[in-house]
């Protein structure tokens, strides 16, 4: 049985994977995150992919983490190499070059959160609940959550997350602006397929760029990020998809000016 199911018949430009272990809660196992890391891989070389939507199968979570069961026997050095092993897929997943959203169809707790936070945008549907449950197993956060997190929402709510174990509901997400958007249930992967197929039909060559750009402002400053803004407007101007954008935009009639 495949631990990643991938579809990309629901929207053109887009394609779904669907973590696929609803009998453990879609539990992030060693060979389903290796399955992960392999999909990431072939949508990355895909043409026809512009955007990847991550979600879980079966109606009661997203992703309830880590497989606790995997770790039981591991000793301090096992623990920090499966830290890292996971810290990397998750990585791949961050700086994949197309745009990647997940929807969070119900629990997303511990690593299943730090999974969702590695995806450029979050839907939520009104049942999802988010957590950091690590500290109560004498933990922490090892997949990422302790610097996604607070470079999201700021150091004091994420601390807050992180040191109470507390689960917060969706409209609470969207208040902390972790998710873009909340759902009813059975509308958010529809609602989640259709914001995706409008960002894949985009022109892949300026995703990409908006994704390192920001990510490069972010890691090396202000200063170096509008270096990187101004050379990527360089890169990118004159190009044939550039072009073909500047003769549809004046074709409609609109007068010069900032697209």
């Amino acid at each position: 049985m495949s631990l990643i199911l991938s579809d990309k018949g629901r929207q053109p430009g887009v394609l779904l994977l669907t973590l696929n272990r609803p009998e453990r809660h879609n539990a992030l196992s060693k060979p389903l995150l290796v399955e992960l890391e392999q999909a990431l891989q072939q949508a990355e070389s895909d043409p026809d992919v512009g955007c990847v939507v991550i979600t879980g199968a079966g109606e009661r979570a997203f992703s309830a983490g880590a497989d606790i069961s995997e770790q039981t026997g591991f000793s301090p050095e096992d623990a920090y190499a499966h830290m890292r092993w996971g810290q990397d897929v998750f990585t791949r997943l961050e700086f994949l070059s197309k745009p990647t959203i997940a929807a969070i169809n119900g629990f997303a707790l511990g690593g299943g959160f730090e999974l969702a936070l590695s995806c450029d945008f979050r839907t939520a549907s009104e049942s999802a609940q988010i957590g950091l449950p690590e500290v109560t197993l004498a933990s922490l956060p090892g997949w990422g959550g302790t610097q996604r997190l607070p470079r999201l929402i700021g150091a004091p709510n994420a601390k807050l997350l992180a040191m109470t174990g507390q689960r917060i509901a969706a409209q609470r997400s969207l208040q902390l602006a972790i998710v873009n958007s909340v759902h009813p249930h059975d509308d958010l992967l529809t609602e989640t397929l259709v914001l995706a197929g409008e960002i894949a039909s985009k022109p892949i060559e300026a995703l990409q760029a908006i994704k390192q750009v920001m990510r490069e402002g972010l890691e090396a400053g202000q200063p170096a990020g509008m270096e990187a803004e101004a050379r990527a407007v360089g890169r990118l101007w004159g190009t044939p998809a550039q072009k073909r954008a500047q003769q549809a935009f004046f074709s409609r009639g609109k007068p010069p000016g900032k697209a």
